[in-house]
């Protein structure tokens, strides 16, 4: 459930704010002033659709369409392959950058709508509203709402968050986390101010879609795991194949023909019942460390962040500062290909960028809303906290 206006208002005079943060904000700021600016201070309205967000939402929506009961297991493949279809027959579509990348993101998604473990057992809400506070050295609050992917409240009273990406994990290398992380950070500090949780109480997870844990059992009898794209997890698990069928008395010729067929196949139901009970694979979850101190430190950053953009919002000539501070670098991937503000027809033919020129839309019929003038900044919020894990520089 989303708030509204009137409920964010209501927040506001409850704490004696004067506005509602969200992450998505953070996360503009530090992704692009330039977005910020157009999104967040002069409140225009623009389409900020690639086709990573459409991509991403569909994913959103059908996983959580599951865990609401408006899927079945099985539905969830048929939507996504429904969704895909649709878009391939549009001829106005977004278009991935190249086709390799289209074909491993639609095939390794496509895998996880036929394969995913889904959690069971326990009470789930997508989309729930989370409250944070956070208060600076000297007093101010800073009062942040978010929206959880999906929230598992387990029998004993654990709360599970999970965070679904269907991103590259490049993304959230050892030196990436903290960042990404953050947002995750932040809904544990809210459920554990609003529900007097420990946060020993709470799991933060990373769904990473496109991505697959294959287990596989050693000469030694031990168990070992190696992460994978999932169109591709067979195809990887080749010459661990090949020693299995060689020691089970399979002869080369034999061996090959079995291991481009589960190639193919991109699994192992055409291998020997022993290779079969040797090879399992589950979801991709990048776990988060959530504890006093670790929450502490992200919620400062925050603040910090907070004041950033506090201080940024004063400047008096704003758009001088951010040509002398933030030029336009066409070598970025993120002002390139997913910035709100350097997509727009505008910044393009100022910049003289006519070969990239979208088609022009209608909006507000886009939007399904003829006057958005009231409640403007909180549909801007929702529309980015929405497609905020699109809002990353690897994809």
């Amino acid at each position: 459930m989303r708030l509204n206006w009137k409920q964010k208002e209501a927040l506001k005079k409850k704490y004696d704010v004067d506005r509602i943060w969200s992450f998505s904000m953070i996360n503009s700021f530090h992704n692009c002033p330039w977005e910020y600016k157009m999104k967040y201070i002069d409140h225009e309205k623009v389409n900020t659709d690639n086709v990573y967000t459409i991509f991403g939402t569909e994913c959103h929506d059908t996983i959580q369409g599951y865990y609401e009961g408006k899927l079945t297991y099985d539905d969830m493949k048929k939507e996504w392959e429904s969704f895909v279809d649709k878009w391939a027959a549009d001829p106005a579509s977004y278009h991935f950058d190249n086709d390799k990348i289209k074909a491993g993101y639609l095939n390794n998604i496509s895998h996880y709508f036929e394969h995913t473990d889904v959690i069971k057992d326990a009470d789930v809400k997508n989309e729930l509203p989370v409250l944070i506070v956070l208060t600076d050295d000297n007093g101010k609050k800073f009062v942040f709402v978010g929206y959880v992917d999906s929230r598992f409240k387990t029998k004993d009273g654990k709360r599970i968050l999970v965070d679904y990406k269907s991103s590259s994990k490049s993304g959230f290398s050892k030196s990436k986390l903290p960042e990404k992380s953050m947002q995750l950070m932040l809904y544990a500090m809210g459920f554990h101010q609003q529900n007097n949780l420990d946060y020993d109480d709470i799991e933060c997870k990373f769904d990473m879609m496109k991505y697959c844990t294959v287990h596989f059992l050693q000469e030694n009898g031990k168990w070992k795991t190696s992460i994978q794209e999932r169109s591709k997890w067979v195809e990887k698990m080749e010459k661990k194949l090949q020693t299995k069928l060689k020691k089970l008395g399979y002869d080369t010729v034999d061996s090959t023909l079995m291991i481009q067929e589960a190639m193919v196949q991109n699994n192992l139901e055409n291998m020997p019942q022993k290779i079969k009970e040797e090879f399992y694979i589950t979801n991709y979850f990048i776990n988060i460390n959530v504890n006093t101190n670790s929450v502490n430190e992200v919620a400062s950053q925050v603040i910090d962040r907070c004041h950033e953009i506090l201080d940024f919002e004063n400047i008096d000539d704003l758009e001088s500062y951010l040509e002398i501070h933030y030029p336009y670098d066409p070598d970025n991937y993120y002002c390139n290909k997913l910035c709100a503000y350097h997509s727009t027809n505008k910044f393009k033919e100022e910049n003289a960028i006519l070969g990239e020129l979208e088609p022009e839309q209608d909006l507000d019929a886009l939007l399904g809303d003829n006057n958005l003038s009231v409640d403007n900044e909180s549909k801007n919020s929702i529309d980015a906290e929405k497609k905020r894990w699109l809002n990353e520089n690897d994809l």
